[in-house]
């Protein structure tokens, strides 16, 4: 899921180049408020795959010229329904050559704000203002808005027409549609958005134009060919454990067939062989519709579940805006010569237009 940027972008991306710019804009519902938010450079955008909300941002703003500090829950930039909409601008050789949405998101705060002034012989005048805005995407108001009773799907219903009946904000179809499994219920709002999107063999996602989406699970398990490529400068924490597994059933999740794959550790010289070991099975289930394709998966798939795979590793790098949560690809260690691939988990981006990012990617391989 990539964002789609020109090449010409891509390239100036993957190369050092001019410092960014954001733009902030502010809306209450379609409706635009402040057509550019005047903030600093010290604040972050901050994406966590695995949160329930999974994009955030703290915006710092200053300003000398006509105070947007809200006053009252009506004002712009008050944190009762007004959004904003964060674009990095990336520029080289002195001017923009693409913008990048960074984010649709709902103002949950403003935990400090100030105006300052001048006495003058006549009159008080306001010199400047500053103000902090904590921000989170409108999986915050999915999540707040729970269901007033107990509820479950409407008969008939397909998976993503529940997805769009419980949604309360535009919904981008991704992965082939299924029919919801009887006896399924919900438990809260985005609870069953969320077991919906399982349903799908995905995770729930929020696009960076504020749609709801399903993003492919776990493509650490089965991929093998990057989305991108970042060289940076890595980190891992090395470790040891049993959470290990030997054995892996992968089944398939197209139409009403009943295709399943086993690939299993069976060499009596390997410490994790289920005869030495014991049977630890993971098990997945794949939009795959040949058996040949689900072989091929299951053996990948054990190849990763059975290695010390599977753990987080850190990285700094040039800003990549066009990556996000769940993406597949590889970093390239510049110091070492080593690499990792595997699956976008978290990622921070800095305000700072001359800061680098920073991230986390879950391994399906490691070569350091």
């Amino acid at each position: 899921m990539v964002l789609p940027v020109g090449e010409d972008v891509r390239a100036v991306l993957e190369e050092s180049h001019g410092p960014d710019s954001y733009t902030v804009s502010a809306f209450y519902g379609p409706d635009l408020t402040v057509a550019e938010v005047p903030i600093t450079a010290d604040g972050e955008i901050v994406f966590d795959g695995d949160a329930v909300v999974q994009g955030k941002a703290t915006l710092y703003l200053a300003k000398d010229s006509e105070s947007l500090v809200p006053r009252s829950q009506t004002d712009p930039l008050a944190p009762f329904g007004q959004e904003v909409s964060i674009t990095r601008n990336v520029v080289n050789g002195g001017g923009v050559v693409g913008s990048i949405p960074m984010g649709r998101f709902r103002i949950t705060k403003v935990p400090d704000m100030k105006e300052y002034f001048a006495r003058y012989p006549t009159q008080l005048e306001m010199v400047g203002w500053t103000a902090q805005l904590e921000v989170k995407d409108r999986f915050e108001a999915v999540d707040a808005d729970d269901f007033i009773q107990a509820t479950g799907p409407e008969p008939g219903n397909t998976v993503w027409e529940e997805i769009q009946r419980l949604s309360p904000f535009p919904v981008v179809r991704s992965l082939p549609d299924k029919t919801v499994p009887a006896g399924t219920s919900y438990s809260s709002r985005i609870g069953a958005l969320q077991v919906l999107a399982t349903v799908l063999g995905g995770k729930l996602h929020m696009t960076r134009q504020g749609a709801i989406t399903v993003r492919p699970a776990n493509p650490w398990m089965t991929e093998t060919e990057p989305q991108f490529v970042v060289n940076g400068t890595i980190r891992i924490d090395r470790g040891m454990s049993n959470d290990l597994r030997n054995q892996v059933q992968i089944t398939s999740n197209v139409g009403g067939n009943e295709l399943v794959a086993v690939a299993r550790i069976t060499d009596e010289s390997n410490p994790l062989a289920v005869t030495r070991m014991g049977g630890r099975t993971y098990r997945d289930s794949l939009p795959l519709d040949t058996q040949a394709a689900l072989d091929a998966a299951a053996l990948t798939t054990l190849q990763r579940v059975s290695t010390r795979q599977a753990e987080r590793v850190r990285f700094t790098a040039l800003p990549r805006p066009d990556l996000e949560v769940g993406d597949f690809g590889r970093v390239n260690d510049l110091d070492t010569g080593g690499w990792v691939l595997g699956e976008i988990a978290s990622m921070r981006f800095p305000l700072d237009p001359t800061a680098p990012m920073t991230g986390e990617i879950v391994a399906a391989e490691t070569h350091l």
